[in-house]
């Protein structure tokens, strides 16, 4: 694949790529900074598109809506919706915000809101994958350090997680009428060096694609856990991939900053987002519904 390096700021900690709503948007966590790029194309970005939003909150996930310049937004408090400029909290953290925060999820199809949470200290393994519905976080999953990677097949009927200090992951049949994970697989335990798996997507054939963390690469796996390829990026610490675009077939990775230990490959020392055409299209994201959180 042909990486580019896309003009756009540099982030501490770019993350939860969506492209919804003929829009890219992304968040970098530690500047508490949501950026929303309000055109197709990722790889000649107009200034005047490109809009910036100081969030109250660290927020680590944001989920698009119905509405398109509405989103589901969560961090260390709780639940957020963002209204244009406005953000509002709508529902508070259901676990003690000064040792987690919320981290990596998704709606499914029925517009319930999944997140993962993780432990500021990475130790001991309290954080949790939650789903919020009618105003309440049931946890589903407990027993996470860091809960990430959380992604719906095309079909709905099946679920990916990711605990990235566990440094592995997970497939589970889901029943999208019930909101109930079931049959949990290991699919990929990570165990040489600190590469472990973070964000990730399915594209509409069914590929899984996961970024590894401090792995210079991406990863893809077959809805039924196999698997299949590794994709070598410019980057050493990507955070996660997101397809998108007009035709559907770019392929959008955010990343964290390198540092001496892992730095960029030459050309892409102060990257934070490369892109790249694929033969691959978007698998489109789903709507979270924002009544959830009340």
């Amino acid at each position: 694949m042909h990486w580019q390096a896309l003009p756009l700021p540099a982030c501490s900690l770019a993350e939860s790529p969506r492209y919804a709503h003929c829009s890219w948007a992304w968040v970098d966590i530690n500047k508490r900074t949501l950026y929303r790029l309000n055109q197709a194309d990722i790889f000649k970005p107009k200034p005047e598109n490109l809009h910036t939003l100081q969030l109250p909150d660290e927020i680590g996930c944001v989920l698009p809506t119905a509405k398109a310049n509405t989103w589901v937004a969560l961090g260390r408090q709780g639940g957020w919706l963002i209204e244009g400029d406005t953000c509002t909290l709508q529902l508070n953290a259901p676990f003690d915000s000064g040792k987690h925060r919320f981290n990596d999820g998704r709606a499914d199809t029925a517009g319930r809101i999944w997140i993962s949470t993780l432990v500021d200290a990475r130790s001991p393994a309290s954080a949790a994958l939650y789903c919020i519905e009618s105003g309440k976080a049931e946890l589903k999953i407990a027993d996470l350090i860091v809960g990430n990677g959380l992604a719906f097949s095309p079909r709905g009927n099946s679920a990916f997680l990711s605990d990235t200090r566990h440094k592995c992951i997970w497939r589970f049949d889901y029943s999208v009428k019930t909101g109930e994970l079931s049959n949990q697989q290991l699919i990929k335990q990570y165990t040489e060096g600190t590469a472990r798996p973070d964000g990730a997507c399915f594209s509409a054939d069914g590929s899984y694609w996961v970024a590894i963390l401090e792995g210079y690469r991406l990863e893809r796996f077959s809805e039924r856990g196999e698997f299949i390829e590794s994709i070598e990026l410019p980057l050493a610490k990507p955070t996660m991939p997101c397809f998108g675009g007009a035709q559907g077939n770019v392929l959008l990775v955010c990343s964290a900053q390198a540092d001496e230990r892992f730095p960029n490959k030459p050309g892409f020392e102060n990257v934070s987002l490369v892109a790249c055409e694929t033969g691959f299209k978007a698998l489109a994201e789903n709507f979270a519904n924002a009544t959830h959180l009340v």
